[in-house]
């Protein structure tokens, strides 16, 4: 799904025709105000399109596949500018294109203003503008949109302009040199690296978790005694959850479940542990997954509830500071976000009460998370 670097192929045909392999551009259907006729978007569209086919020196991506894949994306060009970085980077990713043209139409009274302009992907910076006015009904737009379209690929070129106004922002290099200054064995230029897409969540979630050890006191583990042995008693878990921004902080709550029997069907021992959490770590996208690790702080309550088959009942509760790791991944799904998360706390849990030993406790969670993604 992410871009690839020229592979050797489009080297060699580099070598074989004389000439550097292309810059890949989508130009991106025009803006239009609310109100206006749409069926005016696409004649524009093409009209600018057609100016950089002309030119010859750009590999112009067709617009119904820049329509089709957005689409199958689910994903806006609505309202895009040139300071939306992330946004165009994210585009120029899926199209796996090197600039993508912007072009927006404003209209004063009786008077069309149509802009354009010609961003890097990788940098997110403006590399050529053009701009054209006139007055008229809304079909002088096509005959602005080729004068426009003439504007930008000269701006773009470093050539004089023969129509429209047009604003260099940048140098760009992108000119070939004449064939006999082109080494035979230098390699084409790189294409830049599209980003991944990092994204923030609120979810809930559910999976299966345990309490790894209770020892109270000096080694006393109370699954000793319910059990035979020291063995975690796997449960429920569930909880909320947040990570922003881009899971460099994040906040969650869980609670876990278990029950074993004690002796027989003399008393049945259930415990739950509810833990909070906050902290810091790092995410990094690798595909469509948006991957997080990360240290956390906390505080635990731990609750161990005795009922007795004769009748009656004992509890018993402790609680403390905790602290532990976080790590998972998540993939966006257009508004909403799935994945994985394990957390693992340890702390050492005072008896509220006073009349117990402190608990040395040790909790973790893997969990199912499915929630909001902004």
């Amino acid at each position: 799904m992410r871009s690839r670097l020229l592979s050797f192929a489009v080297f060699a045909f580099a070598v074989a025709t004389g000439t550097f392999a292309q810059d890949r551009i989508a130009v991106l259907d025009t803006e239009l105000p609310k109100g206006m006729d749409t069926k005016v978007v696409i004649p524009v569209t093409e009209k600018i399109m057609e100016e950089f086919v002309r030119s010859k020196r750009f590999t112009v991506l067709d617009r119904s596949f820049i329509k089709k894949t957005l689409s199958e994306l689910e994903f806006s060009t609505s309202d895009l500018t040139a300071d939306d970085s992330a946004r165009i980077a994210t585009i120029g990713g899926f199209l796996k294109a090197t600039y993508i043209v912007v072009s927006t139409v404003q209209r004063l009274d009786e008077t069309y203003f149509l802009s354009a302009k010609m961003i890097e992907v990788r940098t997110g910076v403006i590399m050529a503008q053009s701009s054209v006015d006139r007055a008229g009904s809304i079909s002088v737009l096509i005959g602005m949109a080729g004068d426009l379209g003439r504007g930008l690929v000269a701006d773009a070129l470093g050539q004089p302009a023969t129509s429209g106004r047009s604003s260099r922002t940048a140098q760009p290099t992108l000119a070939p040199p004449t064939p006999e200054a082109v080494p035979v064995a230098s390699k084409p230029a790189r294409q830049a690296k599209p980003q991944g897409a990092r994204f923030s969540t609120v979810s809930a979630e559910i999976g299966s978790g345990a309490t790894a050890s209770n020892e109270v006191g000096t080694g006393y583990n109370y699954y000793t005694w319910v059990n035979g042995d020291t063995d975690a008693v796997p449960g429920l878990s569930y909880g909320v959850s947040g990570v922003f921004p881009s899971g460099l902080f994040y906040l969650s709550a869980y609670a876990l479940d278990t029950m074993a029997e004690y002796d027989g069907s003399a008393a049945y021992v259930s415990s739950d542990a509810l833990g909070f959490g906050m902290g810091v770590g790092l995410d990094y996208p690798i595909g469509p997954v948006l991957t997080y690790v990360g240290v956390r702080g906390g505080y635990m309550i731990f609750m161990l509830v005795t009922e007795y088959s004769a009748g009656g009942s004992n509890s018993v509760t402790w609680s403390g500071m905790t602290y532990g790791f976080e790590f998972g991944g998540d993939i966006r799904i257009g508004s909403y976000a799935l994945g994985l998360r394990y957390v693992y706390d340890i702390g050492t849990l005072e008896d509220e009460e006073g009349a117990y030993y402190d608990m040395d406790a040790a909790a973790g969670a893997l969990s199912l998370r499915l929630g909001w993604a902004y």
